[in-house]
């Protein structure tokens, strides 16, 4: 089953006119304006699942697995 590809905010894409289809290029470009943008549960459940393959700093790492951590909390309570 193919991954379904993450939207990319209009203004992260100052240096193309489209995203390019790359699901890591567009999680890439997405966590290194984390949490500014990328903050809603689908795209925040796949910077978490792909945290090791992508790179940004240890702070942002800490971000998401906290973001993360948060939708869960509240998937749980409803």
């Amino acid at each position: 089953m193919e991954e379904e590809l993450i939207p990319v905010p209009p203004e992260l894409l100052w240096d193309y006119r489209e995203a390019p289809a790359d699901l890591m290029w567009r999680l890439n470009r997405i966590a290194r304006w984390f949490p500014l943008r990328g903050r809603d549960r689908r795209t925040v459940r796949q910077l978490f699942l792909h945290r090791d393959e992508l790179s940004f700093e240890p702070e942002i790492r800490v971000l998401i697995e906290l973001y993360e951590e948060a939708w869960r909390a509240r998937e749980r309570e409803g």
